[in-house]
């Protein structure tokens, strides 16, 4: 079954786990070979890395239950000193990339 918008990993034994299945933090990190993010029929993927990451944007009216909307999607990579981050508007369906530097406190 395919998920309408969200993450999805594959792992090298053909193992698929998406966020409606698993919180990120409690899946596998080792043995990724992908990671895709679905939008509403479209899909980005990012294939073969050492170290993926996802993360949302979200939005709640305090005192209002259901006024909780995620506003962003992204998943990414680390790539050396970078963090290279694609991200789809919930809004609009445009996806960005950016490349954010990672700097060590020294």
């Amino acid at each position: 079954m395919s998920i309408r918008r969200g993450w999805e990993v594959e792992y090298v034994d053909g193992t698929i786990i998406n966020e409606n299945q698993m919180e990120w933090k409690k899946i596998p990190k080792v043995d990724m070979i992908r990671l895709t993010l679905h939008f509403d029929g479209r899909q980005w993927d990012i294939n073969n890395k050492a170290a993926y990451i996802q993360k949302k944007r979200a939005s709640v009216i305090p005192g209002i239950s259901d006024s909780f909307m995620i506003e962003s999607r992204s998943i990414g990579y680390y790539e050396g000193n970078e963090k290279i981050w694609y991200t789809v508007d919930e809004f609009t369906g445009q996806m960005k990339m950016e490349v954010l530097e990672i700097t060590t406190i020294k």
